[in-house]
């Protein structure tokens, strides 16, 4: 017989998760009869507590996870130096798991911290749903970074992609560009907020709508050159392209030069995350600079208080500020 989930526990109550996870932590901010109702289900359903639960496990593994959907991110690959580094001062190990963005995996390595095989867990993307991060991170110490959800239980830590696209594209307005285009990626939430952005900053300068171009894919190299290509059989070239990542920009670069055309005399081109591939790129991207490594230390700091102090819960976001910096690719 499979073992009672608290998801079966909140059933049978007929109470939600988050009052499931109050009465096991001994919250005050629990109503009786709701209390009465938990503890009847969970003697119903002989529920057990994972020994991994913050304020069940007295060993600590020294161990912490960071999962992520690929390890081809430069912001990735930073922040998680970040974590590494912070970790390594507090005396722990950091392990980094690729997860290829499928549930099944980041499940199986998400149980890595339900039976105590690593004290904390630190999801720089996750897959699964925001209600399953939620009900995670209300037990266990979980702390989203970069890539981070609704789920306000697990502390993240990022910086403000919307803001930031918005900055950059008003950036490339503000030079020049009337007839803009965006190569993005809404499969990514931060691909969504850019996308946002983006529009936000069309819309202000009052640009109509037609003058506008979108195109979708995957934040890579490959992708930057195949929608570039698209983008150029347009009746009307676009004078400014914004790339949602670094690696897509240097593939729009190269579609662009490739076609006899300039950068940024021709079309402007901007991308994010000031990687290594923003500097390699001939000409120099323009771009956005992420503090990633802070993100990444930050992240740990968090995540540290929650695996060692008795009642510390840190919930919510915070936002590091981001940089625009100007390079050649975008005109003065």
């Amino acid at each position: 017989m499979a073992r009672a989930t608290v998801q079966d526990v909140a059933k049978t109550a007929g109470v939600s998760v988050g009052t499931v996870s109050r009465v096991l932590n001994k919250s005050p901010a629990v109503s009786e009869s709701s209390k009465e109702k938990v503890t009847a289900a969970i003697r119903q359903l002989n529920y057990r507590p994972l020994a991994s639960a913050r304020d069940l496990r007295r060993d600590r593994t020294m161990r912490i996870l960071a999962l992520a959907k690929n390890l081809n991110s430069p912001v990735i690959s930073e922040a998680f130096r970040g974590v590494g580094d912070a970790a390594a001062l507090s005396g722990y190990v950091s392990l980094i798991a690729p997860t290829s963005g499928e549930l099944e995996r980041e499940q199986q390595l998400v149980d890595m911290l339900r039976n105590g095989s690593v004290d904390g867990l630190i999801m720089f993307s996750p897959t699964m749903s925001d209600d399953d991060v939620e009900e995670m991170a209300e037990l266990l110490s979980v702390v989203q970074v970069c890539e981070i959800g609704d789920a306000e239980a697990a502390f993240g830590v990022s910086i403000d992609d919307r803001k930031a696209a918005f900055d950059i594209t008003r950036h490339l307005i503000e030079t020049g560009g009337r007839r803009l285009a965006m190569i993005g990626n809404r499969a990514a939430r931060s691909g969504r907020l850019r996308e946002e952005g983006f529009r936000l900053a069309v819309a202000e300068a009052e640009l109509s709508p037609d003058q506008m171009l979108f195109a979708e894919g995957d934040f890579d190299f490959h992708t930057g050159r195949s929608l570039t290509r698209e983008l150029l059989k347009a009746k009307r070239l676009p004078d400014a392209v914004f790339c949602g990542s670094d690696t897509v920009a240097a593939g729009c670069v190269r579609e662009i030069t490739d076609a006899g055309l300039r950068v940024p005399d021709d079309i402007a081109v901007a991308g994010f995350d000031d990687s290594v591939q923003a500097e390699m790129c001939v000409p120099e991207l323009t771009t956005i600079r992420q503090p990633a490594y802070d993100m990444g230390r930050l992240a740990f700091d968090a995540l540290f208080a929650r695996m060692t102090v008795p009642g510390v819960h840190r919930r919510g976001r915070t936002f590091l500020p981001h940089e625009l910096v100007v390079r050649d690719s975008t005109r003065n």
